[in-house]
């Protein structure tokens, strides 16, 4: 039996990151094995453990916290017992210490790593996988947006610690330039599209949300009566870019779908990272900003618009996708899902990670930065969308085989890995 950890992506919250957990486990499962074991290290491990009740997946902590607290020092000191051949003491610890140090590969599955800018999360970058490599586990960075590398101290660190890296999986070309820019030829990488271009819905292992369906008929009614459905999936990190800017971005995406509707659209508006109706963070949570966006509406523009407002699993947000004309949206994994349903996606973003992989469908020219708030210009590209969208579906769907199958290289180093 082979065990496989998995940190950086959780089952609640980011429902990006549990469809790249879902699928890492169901591809994997399905390559090495159904008695492949999964250690999954979470930021929420209360939450993940009443979503999961699969066997074969056990579930830790990974808060920072417990990171620089536990595993951290813990792998430190199961180093220096078995350095000491105490093995009976390793035995003695922390069980989450343990599984890494038992697991063939610690993958993690970062979206984003190491990047300019960002340096308040260089400590959690590093505590994520250097416990892994303190235990000589080997570290396979599933495929992720890295670099640029220019600043201090994002360059010494990152540096380091890709170096010591198994194999690093960059998502696109950018990433690929900044890598190899950053490691040359030290450091094992290579290109590998993202983890959730293979996503399936029989991998979802968490618990749906109830009255999905509903939702679903209404969108149905809105096109029966003869309104193109826009897909809108806002993001609470580019609102809170927007309000830095002073900006009111639910007033201001409340303003886009009324234009929207007045030009006979009916709007699906849902979001791509939830942590139930009764949490008012918004870290991985975007129902409080959908909320938000709702009470800005008029009642007479709201008729044509359906709120999707509830924890909908990666499953779920994969049905509102396809019940969708074209989309407009902010989060990444909503317009990966988008993609991989075929339906075109106008993108409104704020790094280099969509770009580099709308290029990869042709569609590099529906893809600005949403901080920007143009609303003229976000409803042009929708209307250029809609009148385009049999050819744009064309397009994604032929670029599709080709962008899964370099995908699916990167679990040829993890199955190597695994094997007995």
């Amino acid at each position: 039996m082979s065990t496989v950890s998995i940190i950086a992506a959780t089952f609640h919250g980011n429902r990006g990151a549990e469809a790249m957990l879902s699928t890492t486990i169901g591809v994997l499962a399905d390559r090495c094995g159904p008695q492949t074991r999964f250690e999954v290290f979470s930021y929420y491990p209360e939450a993940d453990r009443q979503l999961v009740s699969d066997d074969r997946v056990r579930i830790f902590s990974s808060t920072p916290a417990y990171l620089v607290l536990v595993l951290v020092p813990g792998a430190l000191l199961h180093r220096l017992l078995g350095a000491l051949r105490l093995h009976w003491l390793q035995g003695l610890l922390p069980a989450s210490v343990r599984a890494l140090a038992r697991s063939r590969a610690l993958l993690c599955l970062a979206g984003v790593s190491f990047i300019d800018g960002r340096a308040k999360f260089l400590p959690f970058n590093i505590a994520t996988i250097w416990p892994a490599m303190i235990l000589n586990v080997p570290v396979v960075k599933m495929s992720q947006a890295m670099g640029p590398f220019r600043s201090w101290p994002n360059r010494p660190l990152a540096h380091w610690f890709l170096g010591h890296c198994h194999r690093l999986h960059t998502r696109g070309a950018a990433t690929q330039r900044h890598v190899a820019a950053l490691l040359g030829s030290r450091g094992t990488y290579g290109r590998s599209d993202d983890v959730a271009f293979l996503f399936e819905v029989r991998y979802c292992l968490s618990t749906p949300a109830p009255g999905l369906d509903g939702g679903l008929a209404a969108l149905q009614a809105l096109r029966n009566r003869g309104r193109p459905i826009i897909g809108v999936c806002p993001s609470a990190v580019i609102a809170r870019r927007a309000a830095a800017e002073g900006h009111d971005y639910p007033r201001w995406m409340a303003g886009l779908i009324a234009e929207l509707v007045g030009l006979g659209h009916g709007v699906a508006l849902f979001p791509n990272a939830t942590r139930g109706r009764d949490e008012p963070r918004l870290h991985n949570n975007d129902l409080p900003l959908l909320r938000g966006i709702l009470a800005c509406l008029d009642p007479a523009v709201a008729a044509s618009v359906v709120g999707f407002e509830d924890g909908w699993n990666a499953a779920q947000i994969h049905r509102i996708l396809g019940a969708c004309d074209v989309h407009a949206v902010s989060r990444f994994h909503a317009m990966v899902g988008a993609l991989v349903v075929g339906v075109p996606v106008l993108v409104m973003g704020w790094s280099h990670k969509y770009l580099e992989v709308m290029e990869r469908f042709g569609q590099a020219d529906m893809v600005f930065d949403g901080a920007d708030l143009d609303g003229p210009r976000t409803v042009a590209l929708i209307q250029r969308l809609l009148a385009e969208r049999a050819d744009r579906h064309g397009r994604i769907v032929a670029a599709l085989p080709e962008v899964k199958a370099l995908a699916s290289l990167q679990f040829d180093a993890v199955q190597d890995l695994l094997a007995p």
